[in-house]
């Protein structure tokens, strides 16, 4: 592949970081801007929870800008950005073990549920139906012992490759191939009747 104009970006990138090294704001908003939505993807996979994963970013963000000065320069910023976003993630799945067993029974009406018995429309069964498929898959991902649902999380959306899953988490390759492999394992397993059927 063509990767012309690629050694300009990653200038661009690594001069930001210096300005930002330097308490620049606007470098700080550019890097952020940059890449809050790849950060949010990695730790709303990992959390399974919107409000954790906001609060993941914002704390990795304010981490990473704390440690620009220990930033190795060779290295990528969006991987070690994930790095932090990664163990982020993980310490707000192990705080939050009892918060998350609670929430299943929530009866609160501003939650999931009260939005759906709340919600007008045509068709309450196809949001119901919605609803409990997102529950199930929650689960499911719940269920996976932290390091798989971590390295699981960075693979879901196609974005890293095993290498760099591999430098994010600080494991050789061949463990995030076999985490992965359990991981969808585990999962097809547990959602099985939701897999198509072959004609």
């Amino acid at each position: 592949m063509n990767n012309v104009g690629e050694p300009n970006v990653k200038q661009l990138e690594l001069c930001l970081v210096a300005r930002a090294a330097e308490g620049d704001r606007d470098a700080r908003h550019e890097l952020f801007e940059r890449h809050r939505e790849a950060a949010f993807r990695v730790a709303i996979r990992i959390t399974g929870n919107e409000e954790d994963a906001f609060d993941v970013v914002q704390d990795s963000f304010i981490k990473a800008f704390e440690g620009l000065s220990g930033f190795q320069r060779g290295a990528s910023f969006k991987t070690w950005l994930l790095r932090i976003v990664n163990n982020r993630s993980l310490d707000y799945l192990r705080s939050r073990k009892v918060r998350l067993a609670v929430s299943l029974d929530d009866g609160d009406e501003r939650g999931p549920v009260g939005d759906l018995l709340q919600a007008g429309g045509d068709q309450p069964d196809a949001r119901l139906e919605k609803h409990e498929l997102k529950k199930r898959i929650e689960q499911a991902l719940g269920s996976l012992p932290p390091e798989q649902r971590s390295v699981f999380g960075l693979c879901a959306g196609g974005e890293l490759t095993y290498g760099e899953i591999a430098e994010i988490v600080g494991i050789p390759i061949g463990t995030v191939m076999s985490r992965i492999y359990h991981a969808r394992r585990r999962l097809r397993a547990m959602l099985a009747d939701l897999a198509p059927r072959g004609g």
